[in-house]
């Protein structure tokens, strides 16, 4: 049975404050990069440690000119942000054929309401003409002194 290393972590956090590089400070608990990489994201996720202290390949990444890169990621965002912001983007490319569906009905009901309209607008226009007419009527009623009918 292998033996698993014991990581001091408060040796960890200090380290990772110094500036040490992950590899180094797993070398000196013989264990792997990555697990070092666990202790400076949950360091960081509980302000144990700056966003600032971040791996030598995330300071590298961030060396290369954002042009380079097919989306520029904000700096201050952690790994764990910019997956979870990763994730509901692609939670809402799943919505959209339903959204655009739910646009199309909005659409048609629009059109319908627009169609309704312009037919309220033709009954008022009409019945303004009759009213005019029947007005026009009345007063020539009044000045010829004929009886209303």
């Amino acid at each position: 049975m292998a033996r698993k290393a014991t990581v001091d972590r408060n040796i960890v956090l200090q380290s990772l404050k110094e500036g040490k590089t992950s590899q180094s400070i797993a070398s000196q608990f013989g264990v792997s990069r990555q697990a070092i990489d666990l202790y400076r994201k949950e360091f960081v996720r509980t302000g144990l440690l700056s966003e600032a202290k971040r791996t030598g390949a995330e300071k590298a990444e961030q060396e290369v000119p954002a042009e380079k890169h097919s989306i520029a990621a904000p700096q201050n965002l952690s790994l764990d942000q910019m997956i979870e912001l990763l994730i509901k983007a692609f939670s809402a490319l799943k919505r959209l054929p339903e959204l655009e569906s739910e646009a199309a009905k909005y659409r048609c009901d629009y059109e319908k309401l627009l169609q309704q309209i312009e037919q309220l607008e033709q009954a008022e226009k009409k019945r303004k003409e009759q009213e005019n007419r029947w007005a026009i009527l009345q007063h020539h009623d009044t000045t010829t002194g004929k009886p209303d009918s």
